[in-house]
C-alpha cells in the first residue's frame, strides 16, 4: 500500500472555519445594562415606607425594685391587683375625706399681714430734709411719662376732708407755717386730726410717707439709719406716725416747692397736699417744672382760707388740675374748737 502524502500545514489551516467573537463594546454595554437592573431593584426592595410595619401594641407597665431586683406589673397584673385588693370606691373617698379634714380651714389661715409684711425696722421712712440731696436723683435724672409701679396688691382706698385718694402709695405734704396757728389753732388741729384718721385708713400693703413744711422740710423719720423710702402701714408704723404728728408744731415761714419736689420724687401714686398760704404763690415756672417730674402721680389740693370761697382760679386750682387732681376748699372759721 502507498504510503499516504502529508497536507501542508497551511493548507490544513486555511480549511478551518474562522471563530467569532462578541465585540467588546456590546459585552461591556450587557454588563453595565445587568448592573443597573439589579441596582433599582435592590434600591426599590430598600426604600423606607414601602416595607409595611408591623402592628404594635402599647400598654403601661409599672417597675417595683427592691433589694436590687426590678419586678415588671402589665396592665393585666394591675386589674387583678385592683380585683384582689380589700379597697373598696368608698373607702377612697373616706380616705380622701379624712386628708381633706387634716388641711386647715378658711377659717383656719392667718388673716393678719402685718407679721408677713415688713416691720418699720425693714421698711423705715425717709430722713430729715438735709439728707435729701445726696440720696433722691436729680430732676435732670428723671424722664417723662408714668413711673414704673411698685404698688403691691391692687391698692384701696381713703380720704382726706372728704377727697378719696386711690392707689398704693401716698405722701402726705402738710404746711406747718405760724399762720396755722390762727383762729385759736384750730387749722393744724383740724389738718392734724384728718390726717391721722387717713393713715388709719390704709392697710398693711400700702405704703405712706408724711412730709411737713414750713421754710424748712421734716419728714416723718422713726429709723434714720434707714435710707429714706416709703413705709408700709402696719399697725406700729401707723402708732409711730400718729405720735410724729402730734408733737410737731407750727411755726416760720412758707416755702411750697422744696416739699412737693421732695413728695414727687417718691413717685407715690397720690399727694394730698394741704396749705392755708396763698402767698408765696407757685408762678407758672415753677407749676411746669413739678409738671415736668411728675412721673404720674395725682395731687389733691386742700386749701385752707378765712371765709367763704370767692371763686376764681388759683395756683391750688392749677396744680391739682395738671395732675388730674381735685381741689377743694375749707372755711376755717366754720372749723371746730380746739379739743384739750
Amino acid at each position: 500500500m502507498p504510503p499516504m502524502k502529508a497536507e501542508p500545514l497551511a493548507l490544513l489551516t486555511a480549511a478551518e472555519p474562522p471563530a467569532r467573537r462578541i465585540p467588546a463594546w456590546l459585552l461591556s454595554a450587557m454588563v453595565h445594562a445587568l448592573l443597573l437592573f439589579s441596582l433599582a431593584i435592590l434600591i426599590r426592595e430598600t426604600t423606607p415606607g414601602t416595607m409595611p410595619e408591623p402592628e404594635r401594641s402599647a400598654g403601661i407597665v409599672l417597675t417595683q425594685t427592691s433589694h436590687q431586683q426590678t419586678r415588671f406589673f402589665s396592665e393585666t397584673d394591675q386589674q387583678s391587683a385592683a380585683e384582689s385588693s380589700d379597697v373598696s370606691p368608698t373607702d377612697s373617698v373616706q380616705d380622701a375625706s379624712a386628708s381633706e379634714r387634716a388641711l386647715p380651714s378658711a377659717d383656719q389661715l392667718p388673716v393678719e399681714l402685718g407679721p408677713m409684711l415688713p416691720g418699720p425696722d425693714a421698711t423705715s421712712g425717709i430722713g430729715a430734709a438735709t439728707d435729701w440731696a445726696d440720696l433722691l436723683p436729680s430732676a435732670g435724672q428723671l424722664t417723662d411719662g408714668p413711673a414704673p409701679s411698685r404698688s403691691i396688691g391692687t391698692g384701696n382706698s381713703t380720704y382726706l376732708f372728704g377727697i378719696q385718694g386711690e392707689g398704693s402709695l401716698f405722701v402726705y405734704v402738710f404746711d406747718r407755717s405760724d399762720s396755722m396757728n390762727g383762729f385759736e389753732g384750730r387749722p393744724l388741729a383740724a389738718a392734724k386730726a384728718e390726717l391721722i384718721n387717713s393713715i388709719r385708713m390704709l392697710s398693711s400693703t400700702q405704703q405712706f410717707q408724711i412730709i411737713f413744711y414750713n421754710h424748712d422740710v421734716t419728714v416723718f423719720h422713726p429709723n434714720p439709719s434707714q435710707s429714706p423710702r416709703l413705709m408700709f402701714a402696719d399697725e406700729g408704723t401707723k402708732d409711730l406716725a400718729e405720735q410724729f404728728i402730734r408733737n410737731l408744731p407750727a411755726t416760720g415761714g412758707t416755702q411750697h416747692v422744696p416739699a412737693l419736689r421732695q413728695a414727687l420724687l417718691l413717685a407715690p401714686d397720690v399727694i394730698f397736699f394741704l396749705t392755708d398760704a396763698d402767698d408765696p404763690q407757685l408762678t407758672a415756672r415753677q407749676l411746669e417744672d413739678l409738671r415736668r417730674i411728675n412721673r404720674g402721680t395725682v395731687i389733691h389740693a386742700i386749701e385752707f382760707g378765712t371765709g367763704p370761697f370767692i371763686g376764681g382760679d388759683n395756683f391750688l386750682m392749677r396744680l391739682a388740675r395738671q395732675s388730674n387732681g381735685r381741689h377743694t376748699y375749707i372755711d376755717v372759721t366754720r372749723l371746730p374748737a380746739r379739743s384739750n
